[in-house]
């Protein structure tokens, strides 16, 4: 992998870096797309091996596995090509901790971050994610891709919130998706009983994800579009937002804010994941280029900065608002009823 020159030293190099950026995520791609890494764990090892497993010509293989050795996702010696420790963990199909999914999201996005400087000059998305028809069309392809990538901090914040308060017996996941939120904490509740809310078209993914991780049979779904359905009123102990706030857009989420602060018991937590920017918007680069991705996708969705939450959560009617920090980029936020 590149190291980036550092940007008070540089001139056209730090541009250059950043460009070149997309080729190495190309390369990755391609690798993880040919199954360029299983295929050495199970025993090829030298190019024509890897060319013969994947059924193509040497010519482009040998070039790929030299580019993955270039970007430190393979070593080589001797002709012999073996996977680094990253890539072993994390990109070998054969392994539970498979991601590849994620890095295939990424060939499924690629297109459409091809149309930025139109969308900008128009301000037409390219596919709206904020709409029924394209979310449910468009959604079961991603979920799988996402679970990994929130995994890790799930388990955290389960592990963190329920030190503090383990009276959790009933927990809402709107937008559940692949259910990764709800099922770190089932996994830690165990007298707790989930309730999903999302489309007809993912609640199989989420059913297949919480069977995978042991606790599908406390789980329960409702299927329809989040706006439409009624929450209720003081029934659940924690209800759990990951990552939809920033497709809903500030008007919407707070309407979702105030629905969920109504079916929550008093007492009772809101968990909401979010990138979240500092309040001056300059940084960290993370959500702030992840913005793109909701003027992209979305008529109304942005990255939202820590005094908006917790202005929102306020007049929502939580009386308290904080952070929990885990090993992730940014903290996520708890509120209580």
């Amino acid at each position: 992998m590149v190291e980036q020159t550092p940007q008070t030293e540089a001139s056209a190099q730090w541009i250059v870096e950043d460009l070149w950026a997309a080729r190495e995520a190309q390369v990755l791609i391609a690798g993880t797309e040919l199954d360029v890494f299983t295929h050495i764990f199970r025993g090829a090892r030298s190019a024509e091996e890897v060319a013969t497993a994947i059924g193509a010509p040497i010519r482009g293989v040998e070039r790929l596995l030299d580019a993955l050795v270039g970007i430190e996702y393979l070593d080589k010696q001797d002709g012999h090509y073996t996977l680094s420790s990253l890539a072993d963990k994390l990109l070998v199909r054969d392994k539970d901790t498979y991601v590849g999914e994620m890095v295939q999201e990424m060939k499924l996005l690629w297109n459409s971050w091809s149309n930025l400087t139109e969308v900008i000059r128009t301000g037409e998305p390219v596919q709206p994610w904020d709409d029924e028809e394209t979310g449910r069309r468009l959604f079961p392809s991603l979920v799988r891709a996402l679970f990994p990538m929130s995994w890790g901090s799930a388990r955290a914040a389960a592990a963190v919130a329920l030190e503090a308060d383990d009276r959790v017996e009933r927990i809402l996941d709107v937008a559940a998706g692949s259910g990764v939120w709800s099922i770190a904490f089932a996994q830690q509740a165990p007298r707790a009983r989930v309730t999903t809310v999302d489309y007809s078209e993912v609640t199989p993914l989420t059913r297949e994800f919480a069977e995978r991780y042991g606790v599908v049979d406390r789980f329960d779904h409702i299927e329809g579009n989040l706006r439409d359905i009624d929450f209720g009123a003081e029934s659940y102990d924690l209800a759990i937002l990951g990552y939809i706030l920033q497709t809903e857009g500030e008007d919407r989420s707070r309407d979702l804010l105030e629905k969920c602060h109504r079916a929550l018991r008093p007492g009772g937590r809101l968990l909401i994941a979010e990138m979240i920017p500092d309040d001056d918007r300059t940084g960290p680069a993370a959500p702030l280029v992840y913005a793109m991705d909701m003027v992209l996708y979305t008529e109304h969705g942005d990255v939202f900065t820590m005094t908006q939450y917790r202005d929102w959560l306020h007049t929502a009617g939580f009386r308290r608002v904080e952070t929990i920090d885990i090993p992730a980029p940014w903290p996520l936020v708890l509120a209580t009823k």
